[in-house]
């Protein structure tokens, strides 16, 4: 049973920094993000391995992530005992390209062209 959850201290300075940048863009913004992804964090503590595993993933503690709702960013997270370990409010940009890169590692390259 998880009862609760921990940021990683660079993913809590990232998170702020984001809630800020809405702000600045819009006043009310930053505060609907923060709630949003407070209501995923939530919903993962509640129910943690309901969301799929991180792409290409297939080491132990299972890294998940949980979207979002109304924002383009995804709650990246493991269970570690009791608690729920955030590593990232990642957006999911990033998080494409993170799983493309981790994929590209594991995969053999093709073989380089060479110009005449």
């Amino acid at each position: 049973m998880i009862r609760g959850f921990n940021f990683h201290p660079e993913a809590r300075a990232e998170f702020v920094a984001d809630v800020e940048l809405y702000d600045e863009r819009e006043f009310g913004v930053g505060a609907r993000f923060e709630i949003a992804v407070r209501e995923a964090i939530d919903a993962a503590v509640d129910s943690p391995d309901s969301w799929g595993a991180w792409p290409g993933w297939e080491r132990e503690p299972t890294v998940r992530s949980k979207r979002v709702s109304g924002f383009p960013y995804r709650v990246v997270y493991f269970v570690a005992g009791e608690q729920l370990a955030i590593v990232a409010i990642a957006h999911q940009a990033a998080t494409r390209l993170l799983a493309r890169a981790d994929q590209s590692l594991t995969r053999p390259c093709g073989r380089l062209r060479t110009s005449p």
